[in-house]
């Protein structure tokens, strides 16, 4: 189970750097809104190079500010695409202020309970948007396949991050079975992230 989480989580940095680099070449292809999914993709990517740097500390540092960064930026997406940016943009920017500095603020606060909440209102925010763009014209949905996939792998983390508080502590070899499966959904998201970002057309 080690090797199958070692060799899914190259996999899916392989495959995020590869939409990456397809995002770059085809920028100018993406509409104001498409393009946060690069800016998305971005930051997770520079986040996941830090990790593999492993300076002492490393993690603790970056897990808020990757929490805080992801619902910022998948949460942008998703307002931006209901129109309603205007209303929703400064909560937003609270909320995810907010998961940046909890941990600092009181003590003993785990941080995967702000990943949770980041997550679960990530989903709903996806479910409004895909409901949305059920009304409007299909042609025009070019991201629909991309944010079904989207949703699933946030919806599948929820219980991922609790179930890890609850198996990890009896058994280490938990933790290979439990993130397997994570970087597992990850290689699905990254693949249809590139293959979103290779069909997209004008």
């Amino acid at each position: 189970m080690e090797q199958l989480y070692e060799i899914s989580a190259k996999a899916a940095d392989v495959l995020l750097a590869s939409a990456l680099v397809i995002a770059l070449l085809k920028f100018k292809q993406f509409s104001r809104t498409e393009r946060w999914y690069v800016y998305y993709a971005m930051f997770v990517f520079c986040i996941n190079m830090l990790l593999y740097i492993k300076f002492k500390g490393t993690h603790e540092y970056l897990y808020p500010i990757y929490i805080a960064g992801e619902f910022f930026l998948l949460a942008s997406i998703y307002i931006r695409k209901l129109a309603v940016q205007k209303l929703f943009i400064i909560p937003i920017i609270i909320v995810s202020l907010l998961f940046l500095s909890i941990s600092h603020i009181i003590p003993d606060y785990e941080d995967d309970y702000s990943k949770a909440v980041s997550n679960l209102a990530v989903v709903t925010l996806i479910a409004c948007s895909m409901i949305y763009d059920l009304r409007k014209d299909s042609l025009k949905r070019k991201f629909t396949i991309l944010d079904a996939v989207i949703f699933l792998y946030y919806t599948v983390s929820i219980f991922i991050f609790i179930l890890q508080h609850q198996l990890i502590p009896y058994n280490p070899e938990h933790f290979y079975v439990i993130w397997s499966i994570n970087n597992v959904l990850l290689v699905g998201l990254y693949f249809t992230i590139l293959y979103t970002f290779i069909k997209l057309k004008k």
